[in-house]
C-alpha cells in the first residue's frame, strides 16, 4: 500500500505544490488549508505522515501535531515554518514531531525528510514485530510479552538452562513476573507433561506449610484422619515452584535441604521415605544474602537452590516494554470485559511512560484493566487513568515547561550580551548571531529588550 500523507498549510499554493511533488513520488496525498480541517480529517482517517505548517490562524501547527500524536502515536509529523527559532524547535520535538523544516525548502529536502521519517517508522515497526516473534518463539506455551534487550538476554540464558535439571532461583521485585517465568521454564522443559506444583511460602502458616510440603500419615497429629500426600511428592518427575522462598521458616529450610541432598521425603509421622525426582524453582523479592547474614536463611540451602540465578528487571528498567505491554493488556481485557477499546491515545501513553511503576507489570495490568472498564469505546484516554498517573504526567509537563523557560532566559541573556558587546548596533548583532535582521527584531520584541 502507498503511504498516506496529509498536507496542512493555509497557503494553497504550497499545498498544491507539495501535493503534486509527493504524488509523483507515489504517495497517496490529501491537502487541507487550516488546522481545524486537519483535525477533523485526522478523526476520520489514518495517515502515515502529516506535513504541517506551524503558523496558522486559530488552530496552529503545534495543535495539529498534538492532536495527530494523541489520536495515533505512530503517525510521523513533520513541522514546517518560515519563522525558525530555538524554542519552537524544542517545543515541536518535545511534543513528538519527527522532524522540523525551515521554509523556503528545496524539493529534494522535503522528499528526503519525508522518506527518512517513513523509513524510521517502518524500521521501528519491523524491529518490534521481529522482537515479538523472537520472544513468542522462545516462550512457547506461555504468553510473555517483551521487546526489551534485557528480557531477551534473559531468554538467551533460559534457552541454555531450561532443558537441564538444574535448580533455578528467580529474583526480582514484586510484580515483575517471577511466577510467569517459573511456569515458562516448566512449560518448555522435558518435564512439561509432568506436574507443575506452586506454593507461596509466605501465605501459609508455618505448621500448615510443613504438612503441605511433606505430607503426613494418618494419626500423625490431631485432625490427621487420613494419609495426605505432600506437594513435594506430588511434583515427582515434574517441577516444584516455591514462591517467596525467603520467608520459609528456618526449621523447614533444614528439611527442604535434606530433600535436595537425598531425594527422599519423610511425611510427618512416617519412618519410611518417599523417593522423589523433582526440579526446584524458587523465587523471592527479599535480599537473601542479607537474610543469610541475619541468620534467617541457611547458606547451604541458598547454594542448593541458586545453581542458576535469574534476576528479573523492574518495569522502569525495561521501559521500552511499557507500550507493547499496555497494548497487550488492552486486547486481553477488552475481550474479557466485552468492551470496544482498541488502543490508547498519545497523552495517556505519555502518562504510562512517565510513571515510575513501583508495582511493576502487575500494577500496569491493573491500571489497564481499570481503564478498559471505565472507557466508553475507542481509545483509552488520560481521564480514565488513576489520579497518580495523571499527576505524574502533569509534573513531567511542568519540568518540560521549566526547561523551556530556562532556554528562553539563556537566549535572552545571550542576545543582550552580544548586543551590548557590539555597541547596541542591531545590524552587527544580527551578523554576529548569524540571523537576519527581521529575526533579531522579533526576538527583541519577544523578550522586551527594547522596542522593535
Amino acid at each position: 500500500m502507498r503511504p498516506k500523507v496529509l498536507i496542512v498549510d493555509d497557503e494553497k499554493d504550497i499545498c498544491k505544490a507539495l501535493e503534486f511533488l509527493l504524488k509523483r513520488e507515489e504517495y497517496e496525498v490529501a491537502s487541507v488549508y487550516n488546522g481545524e480541517e486537519a483535525i477533523e480529517r485526522l478523526k476520520k482517517e489514518s495517515f502515515d505522515a502529516v506535513v504541517t505548517d506551524l503558523k496558522m490562524a486559530k488552530v496552529d501547527g503545534m495543535q495539529v501535531l498534538e492532536k495527530a500524536r494523541e489520536m495515533d502515536p505512530d503517525t510521523a509529523v513533520i513541522v514546517m515554518t518560515a519563522f525558525a527559532s530555538v524554542e519552537s524547535a524544542v517545543e515541536a520535538m518535545k511534543k513528538g514531531a519527527t522532524d522540523y523544516i525551515v521554509k523556503p525548502f528545496l524539493n529534494e529536502e522535503i522528499k528526503l525528510t519525508l522518506r527518512k521519517a517513513l523509513e524510521q517508522k517502518r524500521i521501528l515497526r519491523e524491529n518490534l514485530a521481529l522482537k515479538q516473534q523472537i520472544s513468542q518463539k522462545r516462550t512457547g506455551c506461555k504468553d510473555v510479552v517483551t521487546v526489551s534487550d534485557v528480557m531477551l538476554d534473559i531468554f538467551d540464558t533460559l534457552e541454555k538452562v531450561i532443558p537441564t535439571k538444574s535448580n533455578i532461583l528467580i529474583l526480582g521485585e514484586s510484580g515483575t513476573g517471577k511466577g510467569l517465568i517459573a511456569e515458562l521454564i516448566h512449560c518448555n522443559s522435558p518435564r512439561r507433561d509432568k506436574p507443575f506444583i506452586s506454593i507461596n511460602c509466605s501465605a501459609i502458616p508455618e505448621g500448615l506449610l510443613e504438612s503441605e510440603l511433606f505430607g503426613y500419615r494418618k494419626g500423625a497429629f490431631t485432625g490427621a484422619a487420613a494419609d495426605k500426600l505432600g506437594l513435594i511428592p506430588l511434583a515427582h518427575q515434574g517441577t516444584l515452584f516455591l514462591d517467596e522462598i525467603g520467608d520459609m521458616p528456618v526449621n523447614l529450610q533444614a528439611k527442604l535441604l535434606k530433600v535436595l541432598e537425598s531425594g527422599e521425603v519423610y511425611p510427618l509421622g512416617d519412618t519410611k521415605p518417599k523417593i522423589v525426582d523433582v526440579r526446584i524453582l524458587s523465587a523471592t523479592n527479599a535480599d537473601i544474602e542479607n537474610r543469610i547474614r541475619e541468620g534467617k536463611f541457611r547458606e547451604d540451602l541458598y547454594w542448593r537452590l541458586n545453581v542458576i540465578e535469574i534476576r528479573l528487571p523492574s518495569l522502569k528498567e525495561r521501559r521500552e516494554d511499557i507500550e507493547i505491554l499496555a497494548k497487550h493488556f488492552i486486547g486481553k481485557f477488552a475481550m474479557e470485559h466485552r468492551k470496544n477499546v482498541v488502543g490508547i491515545d498519545g497523552q495517556a501513553l505519555s502518562a504510562l511512560l512517565d510513571y515510575s511503576w513501583p508495582g511493576n507489570v502487575r500494577e500496569l495490568s491493573n491500571v489497564i484493566e481499570r481503564a478498559v472498564v471505565l472507557s466508553e469505546e475507542g481509545r483509552i484516554t488520560l481521564d480514565v487513568l488513576p489520579a497518580k498517573l495523571r499527576k505524574s504526567r502533569q509534573e513531567s509537563d511542568r519540568e518540560a515547561s521549566s526547561l523551556k523557560n530556562y532556554l528562553n532566559d539563556y537566549e535572552k541573556n545571550l542576545l543582550l550580551k552580544i548586543y551590548q558587546a557590539h555597541g547596541r548596533n542591531k545590524e552587527e548583532t544580527s551578523r554576529a548571531l548569524g540571523i537576519d535582521l527581521a529575526t533579531l527584531y522579533r526576538k527583541f520584541k519577544k523578550y522586551g529588550i527594547e522596542d522593535a
